[in-house]
């Protein structure tokens, strides 16, 4: 999981809903998604957090440059 680009990540986070809305988990094997999940979704959200503040910068450059 460490080395999972954002679009990888989701992708995950798509499969674990999949396989928790199937159902035919056992409880131990559920909660163990969910965790994988909740990281993930950890992940991504910042990722996306810092992809916004690049791009903030970014255009706060840009406008100044002109």
């Amino acid at each position: 999981m460490a080395k999972m680009n954002y679009e990888q990540s989701v992708l995950r986070l798509e499969e674990i809903v999949s396989q928790l809305e199937g159902g035919g988990l056992t409880l131990e094997e559920s909660l163990k998604l969910f965790e994988e999940g909740t990281k993930l979704l950890t992940r991504c959200h910042t990722q996306l957090e810092a992809a916004e503040q690049k791009i903030t910068m970014l255009t706060a450059q840009e406008k100044g440059e002109e």
